[in-house]
Parts: C-alpha cells; structure tokens; sequence
C-alpha cells in the first residue's frame, strides 16, 4: 500500500521561525554594545586630535590677528577664547562644553561651531549619497558582467580599465574631469559653491562632478569585490544543484547568486558609506564644494581648534555608525551571521 506523502507546512514554519529568531537574537546585544564602544571610541579619537593640534606649529591668535599684533594682544585673543592654560586645562574645558552642545566659536569664521559644522555636514552627506547612487549600480553592474563573461575580450577590457582607474589619484581624476567638462564638453558647472542652495535640479548638476570623482575613487575595488563573489558562487554545490532543479535566468540571480555574491562587498560598503558621507577634503576642496571636508581643510591651515575637533569627532560618528548598519545588514543578506554574546 503506497502512501502519500503529507503536506504539514505547521512544524516547518514553525521550525523557520525558530531560526529566524535564533539569528537574530543576539542582535539587540549587538546594537547595545557598539553604541557603549561608540563614546568610548570617540573620547580616544578626541584626545588625539585635541593632543595632535597642540603641537602643529602656530599660534591661532597670530593667525588670526595677523603678524603685526603684539604679543600682549594675541595673549589676550586667545585668552578670550579659551586657548591659554595648559592642553590639559583646555581640554577639559571644550569636552566639557561639546557633551552638552556647546562646541565653541569658529576662530576663522566667527560663527558657531556647531552650526557651522551641522550646515557643512549636511551638504557632504547630500553628496555622499549622489556619489553613493552612482557606485553601487556601476560597481555591481560591471562587476557582474565580468563574471559572467569571465576569460572574455570584454572581461580582460574592464579589468584593465579598472585597474588603471585605481592607479590614477583622486585629485588627479578630479583635475581631467574640470579639464573634460570645463573647456571641451561644457556641460556641467565645474565650480559647485554658487549652486548649493540654489534648488534641486541646479545643485544637481554642480554636484555631478564631484560625485563622479568620489565614485570612480572606490568603483574598481567594489567591481572587482563582486566580480570575485559571483565567480565563486557560481561555481559553488549550491548553485549547481539549483541549476539541476530547473532554476534558471533572473530568479536563480536573485535568489542563489546576488545575495552570496554581494556579502564580500557589503563590508566595503559600510566603510565608503562612512567615508562618501563623512565628506572628502580633496574633492571638495578641487571644486570649491563647501561641505565639510573643505572645512576641515582651512581650519587645519588656520589651526581653527574648535572646528577642527568637532569635525574629526563628527565624522568619526558617521564612520561608527555606517560600521554597525554594516553589521546589521549582515544579519539580514549572510544566514550564517550569528552574533553571540561575546564579541
């Protein structure tokens, strides 16, 4: 007597969402422990710049008064804004004064260091995500297509394409795309301070150019990160086994290929998320892009103190938190992610 085989969906769901559970149970002891690390992190970083800062040659107040001051008048600018006394003194003065929102005076600018930062920050992290909406697909695109034409003319092409964007400097990249778009194929503004604020479609077009120069920084080690991945689980057990099943086209990509191919990358892209929002110093500085990046630059020229701290603090901030969404994206793509007690 032939019996036929029964269709119980209970204790398999049942046992699915067991799992599911168990994945991701150590996860809200994760998100605990990174944000009790992020302070502490933040206090070295603090201490080292702050340290770091003292002992660059220059004096803020001649800086600021210029060279013909006296020197009981710079003694006196500086006493003012709470830059005598010991480092230490110092220090505890302005960690003091940053944990309860007040960063200080802008030495250059005379304006709130808080506002002044929070305004640039938000003008780095609009070009950030440009730039970051144009690497992913770029990267991910071509780094597929390279695995599947793999030992191809068009695979060996984009290798040698990629590797020698690689080669080329960031500043460098910047420099041919201003000489590109700015004398043979005028197109697109070169300069993006003018554009900021001016509405969507003009700030745009003026961040056009430096978002494609922060792109092409990072694209060739990502496209090659996920022409790696697909290569490999392409030639995994798995993958042929669902070949054997009849799988074939868009959903084996998506549901054999794309998730396993794309955990490599997905921690590099954690950390340039953290890096493209943070803002980039060189890029924005080339196009005069007043984010903070170029912020940072003239007040580590003008040994702006308030400024600068509060900006390396910030940004490390951005870089700590893009570090855990990493983590926790790992959770949701890598089912063998299990985030224990410890660690």
């Amino acid at each position: 007597m032939s019996v036929s085989p029964r269709l119980d969906s209970g204790p398999r769901l049942g046992r699915g969402l067991a799992v599911l559970g168990a994945r991701h149970r150590g996860t809200p002891a994760l998100v605990g422990r990174r944000l009790l690390q992020i302070p502490a992190v933040l206090f070295v970083v603090s201490v080292l710049v702050f340290w770091l800062i003292q002992i660059v040659p220059g004096d803020p107040g001649r800086n600021a008064l210029g060279p013909y001051a006296s020197a009981e008048q710079v003694a006196e600018w500086n006493a003012a804004r709470g830059l005598d006394g010991s480092v230490i003194e110092r220090y505890l003065s302005w960690i003091g004064g940053f944990f309860v929102g007040q960063w200080g005076t802008s030495i250059v600018y005379g304006e709130s260091v808080r506002e002044l930062i929070l305004e640039r920050l938000g003008n780095s992290v609009a070009l950030g995500v440009f730039a970051f909406l144009i690497l992913v697909p770029l990267a991910i695109g071509i780094g597929v297509v390279q695995a599947r034409r793999e030992g191809s003319r068009t695979d060996r092409a984009f290798t040698v394409g990629l590797m020698s964007l690689a080669s080329v400097p960031e500043f460098v990249m910047g420099v041919v795309l201003l000489i590109v778009f700015g004398l043979i194929f005028p197109i697109l503004p070169i300069q993006s301070g003018d554009a900021v604020g001016a509405g969507f479609l003009p700030q745009l077009r003026a961040m056009t150019l430096p978002a494609l120069t922060l792109a092409f920084g990072y694209l060739s080690v990502l496209a090659r990160m996920t022409r790696s991945g697909v290569i490999e689980t392409t030639g995994s057990q798995f993958y042929r086994t669902a070949v054997i099943k009849g799988l074939r086209g868009g959903d084996l990509f998506r549901r054999h290929v794309a998730r396993n191919a794309l955990i490599p990358t997905i921690s590099l892209l954690g950390v340039y998320l953290g890096a493209l929002l943070g803002g980039s110093a060189v890029v924005e500085t080339l196009f005069g892009y007043p984010g903070l990046g170029e912020l940072l630059v003239t007040a580590t020229q003008k040994k702006d103190v308030f400024v600068l701290v509060a900006g390396v603090m910030v940004t490390g901030l951005i870089s700590l938190i893009a570090l855990l969404v990493t983590d926790l994206v790992f959770t949701i793509v890598d089912p063998r992610v299990r985030f224990t007690g410890k660690g």
